[in-house]
């Protein structure tokens, strides 16, 4: 008795902080969900596609928290051999999707992704509750409800990631007469980052970003110094592109240049404390007021957003390398 306690308590630890489940290593998923009613012969799936790009551990992780009593949510994990078979073009447009996890009209008038998913929600379907031994691409499956999480956990290694190229699936089931809600956890070896906004400002574990300085270098370039002040920072942040990126903004005079961070910091050592990035197209030939900006697009839950900004004066030559801050 006291072990399924310590066990389901080690769970809810791991669900409610990243700081218990995240390897800063991994990508990861981490969000909220409403899985609306269903009934057992057709029930309401939310599924939650992924790309591992290497060997290791896939760790998924449901806490429901809110349903009706004795409500109970089924959530499998399979790979893409699910599939009778994948166009990868059809299987990108479907991670591109901003709300993937949702099978929702938008997502299923896209050629083809309908039958898709018909065909996995029917190979799985055809599974479930059989004492046959499970073909290769089913992972296993666990139960969740008010007060009992569902854990799965499966180790790939490069045989079957690339037999599967990367491609896995999580989904989630609904069989019963009324909605529930909960929060989905999982993480992995690949590139992936989707954490919840509102779960991340909850964490305890929030990195911290701040402009340490801006000087001059040389030939008059303007020197911006980034610093983390602690808190969980992963790798998958520099693989972020597009909107989902996190940008360096410099503005000097009427001029402004912007670095996302595998470019301001290629070799990841705002992981471990501060980066210099000297500013490029800018060269300082008067006296001018610059200010940065880290996370100019709010892309990082922070624990203070006062520090991200700053502005000096900067003055050439002469003076090169002095800076006197704005008041």
């Amino acid at each position: 008795m006291k072990r399924k306690v310590f066990f389901v308590v080690a769970v809810i630890l791991v669900i409610s902080s990243l700081t218990y489940s995240m390897d800063e290593k991994k990508g990861m998923i981490y969000q909220t969900f409403k899985a609306y009613q269903g009934t057992p012969g057709d029930p309401y799936t939310l599924l939650y596609p992924l790309e591992v790009t290497g060997p290791g551990k896939l760790r998924v992780y449901v806490q429901v928290t809110k349903a009706h009593p004795k409500a109970m949510i089924r959530v499998s994990l399979v790979d893409a051999r699910v599939f009778d078979k994948v166009e990868p073009d059809l299987w990108q447009q479907w991670i591109n999707f901003e709300d993937k996890y949702v099978p929702s009209i938008l997502m299923l008038r896209v050629k083809n992704i309908k039958s898709l998913i018909d065909n996995l929600k029917y190979n799985v379907k055809k599974v479930l509750g059989k004492k046959d031994k499970p073909p290769k691409w089913y992972h296993g499956a666990d139960n969740a409800w008010d007060g009992n999480n569902a854990r799965i956990e499966h180790v790939i290694d490069d045989k079957e990631r690339l037999e599967v190229e990367g491609k896995y699936i999580v989904m989630i089931d609904n069989e019963n007469p009324s909605e529930i809600e909960g929060t989905i956890l999982i993480d992995f070896p690949g590139e992936m980052f989707d954490i919840e906004r509102s779960l991340w400002e909850k964490d305890p574990n929030k990195p911290d970003l701040l402009i340490k300085d801006i000087t001059l270098g040389r030939g008059n370039k303007i020197i911006v110094t980034v610093e983390k002040d602690k808190g969980f920072f992963p790798d998958a942040l520099w693989k972020q592109t597009g909107s989902k990126a996190v940008v360096l903004q410099v503005k000097a005079g009427d001029k402004v240049v912007e670095a996302i961070l595998p470019q301001f910091d290629p070799e990841r050592k705002l992981k471990y404390g501060e980066v210099q990035f000297a500013v490029p197209d800018i060269t300082i030939t008067e006296e001018t007021a610059v200010t940065a900006f880290i996370d100019a697009t709010n892309q990082i839950a922070e624990r203070s957003k006062g520090n991200n900004k700053k502005t000096v004066t900067l003055s050439p030559k002469e003076q090169q390398g002095s800076a006197r801050q704005k008041q």
